[in-house]
């Protein structure tokens, strides 16, 4: 079983390279469904959805990834990018919307918020780990 998510996984890397996102995609959901505690696997399928800008899809992939791992600094900063890809979309929305604007503005502001901290956390661990 662990073998065959490894496979996947690679598969899914190979996609990657080739920019085939979507196909990456169905890899690595295969790979996770196969071994659930593939930290590897989470992160990467966060990093697809991220491509495809499914921020929030990507976002749950990496708090899987850093539930299983804590100190995985490559799933802190891909976490940050992917809070400020949906930071960013809010705020277009917001700048299309003025009626809503002032809500999903502070809404894109607590989300920027939440993209530094999980840079900062990214930072902490990668100087541990030097």
């Amino acid at each position: 079983m662990m073998e065959e998510a490894e496979t996947w996984y690679k598969r899914g890397n190979e996609m990657m390279t080739q920019e085939r996102s979507e196909e990456a995609l169905t890899a690595y959901d295969k790979a996770t469904a196969l071994d659930p505690g593939h930290v590897s696997s989470w992160n990467n399928k966060g990093i697809a959805l991220f491509r495809l800008k499914r921020f929030q899809e990507a976002i749950d992939c990496y708090d899987k990834a850093l539930a299983i791992n804590p100190d995985h600094a490559n799933a802190w900063y891909n976490k940050a990018k992917a809070l400020r890809g949906l930071g960013q979309t809010i705020l277009d929305k917001a700048n299309e919307d003025r009626v809503s604007a002032a809500k999903l503005i502070n809404q894109s502001l607590a989300i920027f918020d939440s993209a530094n901290e999980c840079y900062n956390k990214g930072e902490t661990i990668s100087r541990r780990q030097v």
